[in-house]
């Protein structure tokens, strides 16, 4: 199961349950953004927030998410 926590300057933070072996639930965060870093999937929920909030700052200065947001593709 998916779900989204947080979404901002094109950065998404997605919770992700599912079940491992021998049914036990596993949960991990997986951060997404525009700009030009892979995934990243974090397994420690205040670890991923902190992750956002500093991933957010970055796009917030990278030029081509500024274009993005600034032709309403993205929102602030």
């Amino acid at each position: 199961m998916k779900k989204l926590v947080r979404a901002q300057a094109g950065v998404r933070l997605e919770r992700i349950e599912h079940l491992a072996a021998r049914q036990k639930r596993e949960t991990f965060f997986r951060l997404t953004t525009h700009r030009n870093t892979p995934e990243r999937l974090i397994f420690d929920e205040a670890e991923a927030r902190r992750a956002f909030a500093r991933e957010v700052a970055a796009s917030l200065e990278d030029d081509v998410v500024k274009g993005l947001i600034k032709n309403g593709v993205l929102d602030h």
